[in-house]
């Protein structure tokens, strides 16, 4: 994720790699060198003020929690910063259990198996971390058996959850709520869920005892359709399948399970009411504390759950309860989203980010007599507010991938049916094309000739 949301604190990466910070910074979770809060985006560096952060690695995920963080980054690498407690930050053999720490550390891979790290997703008090190798590997706090190794045993080094557990599968993906655990097994798509089944988060009755260990749901769960992703919020989960249709399951009293009603279910139910998401297929989900978010087949975004209002001032919150999935009315397109604990932030189509929710800030221009001045502002937002690119020294965020030159034009030139009538591209199927065509952008420079611009559209 380019984007993550915690306690009224949230992380980004932009196009060139960066990590930036902002919000509230207990135990030093923003990473920045301190414990003071910021309500502008700090860029995350080094030990040393004004050298790059994670040694000049490229980071391409962030997670956080409640006081902690981690990235991985594109040379595969784990890196973690904050609260130690409970030894959650893997890093406990070099600088203690209980020492917070104010800046990224990186965490010696001979410490999980010598592989490169793929993925990282945190828990209150617990990392989980996964290899490239496919093995989950987990530190911190197990007293709900969240740590999935059949105990209540706190781990302040990092331990390998017994293959035999996955059937002896390679794990593709994993999500961290509060107290439980969700992993996915690459060729079959099984889902496995372990912790506390207090709320109905694990997705079978509560009152069965065995719940420290991973377990596979029946795919029936799901009406035996593949799973396609999934989300563990603070004591719920949502699973999104490759025909765009939600579940969920766990704790509801807010109505983020978006079924209509606010108690919880110890099983997945489908999301939606009777028009669900108004005929658009779901393709990502992220949990919150108290509410969901959907990002659509046509990135239209959707909430459910208890959200502001509308804008109110720091003293005053006016939230409102949507037991279904509810349209959040803005013209922005996102690609990605992320709910926090009490607020939100997400990336436009074109890599602005916007935030909105409880005790949060965004930049824009304010329109003056004698022009326009960029201004700050603090509060709680009903509806996305978007952080000018200044915020990130003028890049989008998100890990944009620029075309080379050559291709662009090979691509545009195979496509035309003028310049290319015996192209094998124009016999591609129709819906395939206009995929690898929407995620193509061309910006010509402005010396580009007239015939190339109106070539390509300009």
């Amino acid at each position: 994720m380019a984007v993550a949301t915690g306690f009224h604190h949230t992380f980004v990466i932009t196009e060139n790699a960066q990590v930036y910070a902002m919000g509230n910074n207990y135990s030093g979770v923003l990473g920045i060198g301190t414990t003071e809060p910021s309500d502008i985006f700090l860029r995350i560096e080094g030990e040393n003020e004004g050298t790059p952060g994670f040694n000049g690695e490229h980071a391409i995920m962030v997670a956080t929690s409640y006081t902690r963080c981690a990235c991985v980054t594109e040379e595969g690498s784990l890196w973690t910063w904050g609260s130690s407690t409970s030894g959650a930050l893997g890093t406990a053999e070099r600088f203690g259990e209980d020492a917070p720490r104010l800046r990224p550390d990186c965490v010696v891979a001979e410490l999980y198996g010598r592989s490169r790290a793929r993925m990282v997703a945190l828990g209150l008090e617990f990392t989980m971390l996964l290899t490239t190798d496919g093995h989950i590997w987990n530190c911190g706090d197990s007293e709900r058996g969240e740590l999935g190794h059949g105990d209540r045993v706190t781990r302040i080094n990092w331990t390998m959850i017994n293959p035999i557990h996955f059937d002896n599968s390679s794990i593709a993906m994993i999500s961290a709520g509060w107290y439980h655990s969700v992993a996915q097994v690459a060729g079959t798509g099984l889902l496995y869920t372990w912790g506390e089944i207090g709320q109905g988060a694990l997705g079978y009755p509560c009152n069965d005892p065995n719940t420290m260990l991973p377990r596979a749901l029946p795919a029936a769960a799901f009406d035996n359709v593949d799973i396609a992703s999934f989300c563990a919020g603070t004591q719920h989960t949502m699973v999104v399948t490759v025909l765009g249709s939600v579940y969920g399951t766990g704790y509801n009293r807010d109505g983020q399970l978006g079924l209509g009603y606010t108690t919880q279910t110890e099983t997945f139910q489908l999301v939606g009411g009777p028009n669900p998401f108004e005929g658009q297929e779901v393709r990502t989900v992220s949990c919150g504390g108290n509410h969901t978010l959907f990002i659509t087949n046509i990135n239209v975004l959707w909430h459910c759950g208890k959200t502001l209002h509308r804008y109110t001032s720091s003293e005053h919150k006016d939230f409102e309860w949507n037991l279904y999935p509810k349209l959040v009315h803005t013209k922005t397109r996102f690609k990605v989203a992320s709910a926090g604990f009490m607020h939100s932030a997400a990336i436009a189509c074109n890599g602005d980010l916007c935030i909105w929710g409880c005790n949060v800030s965004h930049m824009e221009y304010e329109k003056k007599p004698n022009g326009a001045v960029l201004r700050n502002y603090v509060g709680n937002f009903g509806t996305p507010k978007r952080m000018h690119r200044i915020a990130f020294s003028d890049q989008r965020v998100g890990r944009w991938h620029k075309i080379p030159y050559k291709r662009a034009v090979a691509i545009m030139m195979s496509s035309n049916f003028r310049l290319a009538s015996d192209s094998t591209i124009l016999n591609f199927d129709p819906d395939l094309l206009r995929v690898i065509m929407g995620y193509t952008i061309f910006r010509p420079r402005g010396d580009t000739g007239s015939a190339l611009r109106r070539l390509i559209g300009f």
